[in-house]
């Protein structure tokens, strides 16, 4: 973009203020917070267990909160609006569809790994253990890409929209800012400090979302539900939207919106599968909280796009050509929607520099808690997968936190960098969003087959990512070819071959492994041998050899002054209380290990059957009926932006306000510890 074409909303300060100030606040508030809870709740941040799945001890409303700000990203604020731009409002209901159905999935995926491999750390763990060397590395390869391109887009989008509303921040700045905060809280804290972040995330999001969506709708250049309907008709003649009916903007026969919703969908399930992230917070969950958490965050994950999309998009529409608009007289470029410019804009118009600020505020926080996702799951991947399992495969505790640290550290620069280079080298949100599923879909099926079914065989799990990847990527360059008779970073970035080219990398490997999995050498495995596998990091090595030489210099002191009848006494007590304790710790983690599995057993078939009920909702029962030649009447459009608007709000009381509640009595311990500790001092 043109230096002219550059539209100031506020000033450089105000970046600085939100990349430097926010997230500075954020790391002392989270470093203080862990210690906090180090002392008061002893939840020892320096223990593998805590640092990378928050010992295995989070509850419903927490991990709800955390999937759903995980799930919350930069691009997916800015993209949604860009999209109902383009293709009418069908593509609210679409990015709709495509988040809400991957976390079903997880929900599944995780209460399968809990019940087969209950010690995991990772999704490659587990890899490994069934196929052995040539697949972990080959799947790392996949998941370490989709850390990075996953991440990378969020930065690039996010450091956009940075720079255009902080007055043209210089984009390397806002994109290498954008980490900052993020690695000193993460290094820290680790997974608990992520899942407290994404609570404060969530909860800040989901009240400026209530208020943008309510302020735009109430504001007097909209005026309500029956204003924007009428504006919206209005404009009708404005724009042809070519593939709608009628090309209008009000209707649910949209081929551009359906074929986005495709890509999105088949991209989604990427990011969220080939994403040790996910995994790791269904590890971190306690057992009652597995499903419960997931379906919570995926029915209400809607309410990020679904009324933001559809407010801001169609009020962008009937805005752009008046004086409100901040580009006014001229119209948005292509670049400029293309980088998720709509939105800022649109916020500018209606609301002024009040509603500018929280949508940066918001586009800041949904990509600090993208970024310090990614950052944790590549640091245990490093720590895991590759330090311990082929570098120290005796590594203690103190040094898979040190290996962690670093890979905290490495990745936030790194991906940092590897954005400034996307940017420079002209791509943007939209078609990076439209190209990653070619990278990072080969290996989501084989993934999901290899914690779901025992026939998939080693052959199969290697081979099928490799086709699946090889040929989306032929897919997609000879149908750029195809259809626009040239292959060039624009043709490559149109909607048609990346949707083809992302279909045949997510759906061919599934196909290839069952062929090769039930033709070539087929077998069953056996799910005990990865029940049976040690993984939990021992973190009493050092401490134990530390206090059995203390205890022995001690003894040697101490027993000057006891007899050898004395010693024999109390140490046939020992033993027998020792007994005693084994026998009532074996006894309950019987019960206890019973208990979990009969539950997981249950949520398992809950989980499949909310994953083929989201599918058959989202994808069928709701669109299709849609997809007609009709234009939305008054009455469906105001039904479909109020309910909208009651999910908005329902997602601010439960993802945001219950976690609080469920938490009153963690925080009060930890407030009269803290006042216990002044008075003691005073």
């Amino acid at each position: 973009m043109s230096g002219s074409e550059a539209i100031q909303l506020l000033n450089q300060s105000s970046g600085y203020g939100i990349l430097v100030g926010v997230g500075a606040l954020f790391a002392i508030g989270m470093i203080l917070t862990t210690k906090l809870l180090e002392k008061y709740l002893h939840e020892d941040a320096k223990s593998t267990e805590v640092f990378m799945v928050a010992n295995r001890s989070v509850g419903i409303p927490l991990l709800s909160s955390s999937v759903y700000s995980s799930w919350t990203w930069a691009t997916e604020l800015l993209w949604v609006c860009t999209m109902v731009y383009n293709y009418g409002i069908m593509a609210s209901y679409w990015y709709s569809a495509g988040l809400a159905v991957q976390i079903c999935l997880m929900a599944l995926i995780g209460i399968e790994a809990k019940k087969k491999i209950p010690a995991c750390h990772t999704s490659l763990e587990i890899v490994g253990l069934r196929y052995g060397k040539a697949c972990h590395i080959l799947y790392m390869f996949l998941s370490l890409t989709n850390n990075l391109l996953s991440c990378c887009s969020m930065i690039v989008g996010a450091a956009g929209a940075i720079s255009i509303i902080a007055g043209n921040l210089h984009i390397v700045a806002s994109t290498m800012l954008i980490p900052f905060g993020v690695l000193l809280y993460t290094t820290v804290g680790g997974l608990k400090a992520t899942f407290l972040t994404d609570f404060v995330h969530s909860f800040i999001l989901l009240i400026i979302l209530c208020y943008v969506d309510t302020s735009i709708l109430s504001s007097k250049e909209i005026g309500g539900l029956d204003g924007l309907y009428d504006l919206v008709i209005k404009h009708e003649s404005d724009r042809y939207i070519e593939g709608n009916y009628n090309g209008s903007f009000l209707t649910g026969k949209s081929q551009g919106a359906i074929f986005f919703g495709i890509i999105l969908t088949i991209g989604n399930f990427g990011l969220t599968v080939m994403d040790s992230s996910f995994w790791q917070k269904s590890f971190s969950a306690n057992t009652r909280a597995s499903l419960p958490g997931y379906l919570i965050a995926g029915i209400f994950i809607v309410a990020n796009v679904w009324g933001l999309g559809s407010i801001v998009g169609l009020s962008s529409i009937v805005l752009e050509g008046t004086p409100t608009f901040p580009t006014y007289p001229r119209k948005m470029t292509a670049s400029e929607v293309s980088s998720g410019f709509v939105l800022p804009y649109t916020v500018k118009g209606l609301l002024g520099n009040g509603g500018v600020g929280a949508i940066l505020l918001v586009v800041y926080l949904a990509v600090t808690s993208t970024v310090s996702a990614q950052m944790i799951s590549v640091s245990s991947i490093l720590s895991f997968d590759i330090y311990k399992k082929y570098i120290n495969p005796d590594a203690q505790n103190h040094q898979m936190i040190r290996v962690s640290h670093f890979g905290v550290i490495f990745f936030g620069l790194f991906s940092a960098g590897f954005s400034v280079m996307l940017h420079y080298v002209g791509v943007d949100m939209t078609w990076l969003g439209y190209f990653y599923s070619m990278i990072i879909c080969p290996g989501v099926i084989p993934l999901v087959f290899t914690i779901t079914w025992s026939r998939q065989t080693k052959l199969a799990a290697f081979i099928s990512p490799i086709i699946g990847l090889v040929s989306g990527l032929v897919v997609w360059t000879t149908t750029a070819y195809h259809y626009y008779s040239e292959v060039t970073v624009a043709s490559l970035g149109g909607q048609l071959p990346c949707m083809f080219g992302g279909l045949t990398a997510l759906f061919l490997p599934g196909v290839v492994s069952i062929i090769v999995s039930l033709t070539i050498r087929p077998y069953n495995f056996d799910w005990n041998e990865l029940r049976q596998a040690e993984l939990i990091v021992s973190e009493e090595d050092e401490n134990t050899n530390h206090r059995i030489e203390i205890s022995s210099s001690e003894k040697s002191n101490d027993d000057k002054g006891n007899t050898d009848k004395e010693n024999q006494t109390t140490n046939v007590r020992n033993r027998d209380a020792e007994t005693d304790s084994d026998n009532i710790v074996f006894d309950e983690k019987i019960d206890g290990e019973e208990q979990k599995r009969r539950l997981l057993s249950t949520y398992l078939k809950l989980a499949y059957g909310a994953f083929i009920f989201a599918l058959l909702i989202m994808w069928v029962l709701w669109p299709l009926p849609l997809y007609r030649d009709w234009i939305w009447s008054r009455a469906y459009f105001k039904g479909y932006i109020t309910v909208s608007l009651i999910w908005v709000y329902g997602a601010l009381l439960v993802i945001g306000v219950y976690p609080l509640i469920d938490g009153r009595h963690s925080a009060a311990k930890i407030i009269r510890g803290v006042y216990n500790d002044y008075i003691k001092r005073n």
